[in-house]
């Protein structure tokens, strides 16, 4: 068969055969009508989250169809992109010898043109789009971009034609497994791995396709195929037959392998999946998306598909839409700083990631502090309007220290947060200023001495304690109440002065902003005000547990069994808490 060069070069002598490893093309800066811009990876893989109806299958989509308008026509009207910068490199005539590598070209009569897509494409009409880019692609843009949307992702299929020559270019996914024995074992792997099952590639009708299982037989060679050899191939299920799990999934890998696009639009590509399968798609997605050198856009509510394309080592960007009262908005994480995140223990192995997909996270310092805060959130009776339940989410920090860093790391891509420490977080003068620093506040000056004019007694040096004086205090307070029933609160009173005699910030645990006096009391209320206009709502009857005294185990998994039990997150201390909490959030979701 003539190639493509010779047939074009034949009716067109002043045409020059061009290089087709000399042409690029992948999408460049993305404008939107908020001003901001999303800068994708030229090679490797761009991620669009956020909350529900937040934008992201609206700026993929709109991204398309600004690359499908041809040169000259009205641009309809779109919500959130204003422009589309196209990177291309190459000439016109290498362009079209990359087109003729993945295409056949055909010659009827007069008429030429490559076969792409469901379309025959002029030579002459693709040049004219191509050099008109900066206008749209129109039908070019078929050539170039594969758009997996909720229809396209089953576009694929697992069944083509066969090629009517041998020497006749892969037009689809499956020639190019046809093709190659490595991909074919690779995809296959995948299959067994993923779903439990191999697949195997069926060469032996005019229609090629992928079945689903193994034949237990060596094939046979290709002019000697025995009748129950046929007949074991035919037992095995089509994989166009499958759920739309199994569909879906190799739907949006093939398109990958072949290569055959240098850029895929894929629109919520773990639908129909479960999370360890959609982690796998991430991870092959990044893997191919390295060995093949493609672009891919993908938007997600999905932490298992983001980790797995984490996990794979491509080069990943974070894109993080929000869209409130005005136009949408998009905060990113290049791949160098998620590549940092990512290597950080406490952001990897913790739910940090889930932070993406909703509006607001709140911070707590233990998974049962966040756990009775969201059991107190389920008991409110006036919810804010604007916030429904399953936007705000609880993340635990394991501990004070990492609280700053994981606060720093979501509003990074602006997702609001809120802090909720306990109180003795003052007792760390670096701990406090890198958190109001990560919370986006002031720490210069006069912050400083209000936070030192407030805990000034706590930071004052005492004289050493003895047994002597914890039993003095001990009679001083319980002499008159001798018989007094041994109540729950009798015990946390006792075991409050003891703990009050070891250290002044052990006093602040047990009494919370009581055990500050006069000025520094003042002071200490001034310094909470400001920390809660920027986020930070430390406990202030203390430690989270002081919120429901009634309990009588004090840490851990008791604590919070005996709390939820008896409905302590119900209590008017717990629900001050969380109200604090709750306008917190709104005043951060209003600067989102």
């Amino acid at each position: 068969m003539e190639t493509f060069a010779s047939l074009y070069a034949s009716r067109n002598p002043e045409w020059t055969i061009g290089d087709p490893s000399a042409f690029h093309f992948s999408v460049g800066d993305i404008v939107l009508k908020s001003g901001d811009v999303i800068r994708p990876q030229s090679s490797g893989v761009t991620v669009l989250v956020g909350s529900n109806n937040a934008g992201k299958s609206t700026i993929l989509r709109e991204v398309h169809e600004w690359m499908q308008q041809y040169p000259g026509q009205a641009r309809p009207p779109m919500k959130s992109v204003e422009s589309v910068q196209l990177n291309t490199s190459g000439t016109t005539g290498d362009m079209l010898q990359w087109i003729g590598q993945t295409a056949p070209f055909t010659v009827d009569g007069t008429n030429m043109g490559f076969a792409r897509a469901g379309t025959i494409h002029d030579p002459a009409t693709i040049s004219y789009l191509w050099q008109q880019q900066e206008s749209g692609l129109g039908q070019l843009n078929s050539v170039f971009t594969f758009y997996g949307n909720a229809a396209g992702r089953f576009s694929i299929g697992g069944s083509a034609d066969m090629r009517e020559s041998g020497d006749d270019p892969a037009v689809h996914p499956i020639h190019t497994l046809q093709d190659s024995r490595e991909l074919r074992d690779r995809l296959s792997a995948t299959s067994q791995s993923v779903f439990g099952e191999p697949l195997t590639l069926d060469t032996l009708g005019r229609t090629i396709r992928l079945r689903v299982g193994k034949i237990d037989a060596a094939a046979p060679t290709i002019d000697n195929i025995p009748a129950d050899y046929r007949a074991a191939m035919t037992g095995l299920r089509p994989l166009d037959d499958q759920g739309d799990g199994m569909r879906g999934f190799f739907g949006q890998v093939m398109p990958v392998i072949a290569a055959t696009y240098p850029v895929i639009v894929l629109d919520e590509p773990e639908a129909f999946l479960h999370p360890p399968q959609a982690h796998a798609l991430g991870a092959e997605l990044g893997a191919l998306a390295v060995e093949r050198g493609v672009q891919i856009f993908v938007a997600t509510h999905d932490r298992s598909l983001l980790t797995g394309l984490l996990d794979s080592g491509v080069e990943v960007s974070v894109v993080r839409v929000s869209r409130t009262n005005g136009p949408t908005r998009a905060h990113q994480l290049n791949s160098d700083q998620l590549k940092d995140l990512w290597h950080d223990p406490v952001l990897k192995y913790t739910n940090v990631l889930d932070g993406l997909f909703h509006r607001v996270v709140v911070l707590g310092e233990a998974e049962g502090d966040c756990a009775y805060l969201n059991a107190a959130l389920d008991h409110l009776q006036e919810k804010a309007d604007h916030l429904p339940r399953n936007e705000m989410l609880f993340i635990p920090t394991g501990g004070k220290d990492a609280m700053w860093k994981v606060a720093r790391t979501l509003r990074a891509i602006a997702v609001p947060v809120v802090a909720s420490p306990d109180l003795d977080m003052l007792n760390d003068e670096a701990a406090i200023g890198r958190l109001i620093v990560a919370m986006g506040g002031q720490w210069g000056d006069m912050e400083r001495g209000t936070w030192r004019q407030a805990t000034a007694a706590q930071r004052a040096p005492r004289d050493a304690v003895s047994t002597g004086h914890v039993l003095d205090a001990i009679a001083a307070l319980f002499s008159d109440r001798r018989k007094e029933p041994f109540t729950a609160t009798i015990r946390e009173e006792l075991l409050a002065q003891a703990r009050s005699r070891e250290s002044p910030w052990a006093e602040v645990k047990a009494y919370g902003v009581d055990a500050f006096k006069g000025e520094a009391r003042a002071a200490l209320l001034k310094f909470l005000t400001y920390l809660e206009t920027i986020g930070i709502v430390l406990v202030r009857v203390g430690e989270l547990e002081r919120l429901a005294p009634e309990v009588t185990a004090r840490k851990g998994p008791g604590w919070l069994q005996e709390a939820l039990s008896t409905g302590a997150q119900a209590n008017s201390r717990t629900q001050e808490h969380l109200a604090r909490l709750l306008t917190a959030s709104s005043a951060v979701l209003s600067t989102d």
